[in-house]
């Protein structure tokens, strides 16, 4: 690890440069946090079961011809990648109706049974905050690292900032609330940060086709409970310094999902459980299970 210096650190892992100017490395703090940081825990062994799991799935989606920044797994914590200059943005894919989207689509009624799409349904949000009058003068973005200093009291953001703001496309692209109903005016409006057909190419050549290998290397994975359910997932996207091709990046582990065996939200694997105050003994068991469970995707061994 000759020549390394701290990229960037945030709250569960640490960017380091190394030797290579076009490889960094991603190390995985023993962290779990939820509710903006407002509840984080040390859990043991969490650092490695998360490292071992983004290895396994971008393994997998190497196999599958799906371009990735993954290099390699260094040790039990951490990941060398290609360096990206990563767009500030949250792809969102999801095969059920559930967490944020039926906030912003109330109509849906999951009470009963989630809905599920037939075909998988993506969205697209910002990763700066909106902040609004009387904040400001006039609506504006701002890096989400700086408004937690600026408005996150004991975990609850003052009135007038949305974080990870819904991004609506069109000849603009229009910032709304994630957390509530789409209405006619938008919180502001910004420059396109991909273009018509860029966009356009990652969601059908990174995004969807993503998303179904994963699924269906869940969907082949099964568990006392039935074969596991992919819910939804996040990716983020960035563009390598060594060619400026977009690739997935960042990671994709058990923070980065939502699964159910048997299709039973119950039954689920995923940081959730954590979120809900599960016990961290049984949220450090599931987190080690899923690390077994993706050891079966194509392409691992």
């Amino acid at each position: 690890m000759n020549n390394s210096s701290v990229v960037v650190e945030g709250k569960t892992k640490i960017i380091e440069s190394t030797n290579q100017p076009h490889v960094v490395r991603i190390i995985s703090k023993d962290f779990l946090t939820g509710g903006d940081a407002a509840k984080k825990e040390n859990i043991k062994d969490i650092g490695m079961h998360k490292t071992k799991q983004t290895t396994n799935v971008f393994k997998m989606l190497t196999y599958e011809g799906i371009p990735t920044s993954f290099v390699k797994m260094e040790s039990s914590n951490t990941l060398l990648c290609h360096r990206c200059e990563m767009l500030p943005l949250e792809f969102v894919v999801r095969r059920y109706a559930w967490g944020s989207y039926l906030k912003r689509n109330n109509k849906i009624n999951s009470n009963d049974k989630p809905h599920v799409f037939k075909k998988p349904i993506y969205e697209i949000f910002h990763k700066h905050a909106v902040i609004m009058p009387p904040h400001v003068d006039q609506p504006r973005q701002m890096e989400e690292t700086i408004a937690r200093e600026k408005y996150l009291k004991n975990g609850i953001w003052e009135e007038g900032v949305y974080t990870d703001p819904y991004i609506k496309v069109g000849k603009s692209w229009e910032l709304y609330s994630a957390k509530k109903p789409i209405t006619d005016l938008p919180l502001m409006k910004i420059d396109k940060i991909l273009s018509d057909q860029e966009l356009n190419s990652v969601i059908n050549k990174i995004i969807l086709p993503s998303f179904m290998a994963i699924e269906n290397n869940w969907n082949n994975v099964d568990t006392v409970d039935g074969p596991v359910h992919l819910v939804d997932i996040k990716f983020e996207l960035g563009i390598k310094s060594i060619d400026n091709s977009i690739v997935l990046s960042d990671v994709v582990d058990n923070d980065s999902w939502r699964i159910w065996p048997g299709g039973n939200p119950a039954k689920q694997l995923d940081k959730q459980s954590f979120r809900e105050g599960e016990d961290l003994i049984s949220v450090a068991n599931k987190y080690e299970l899923v690390t077994k469970l993706t050891s079966q995707f194509k392409g691992v061994k």
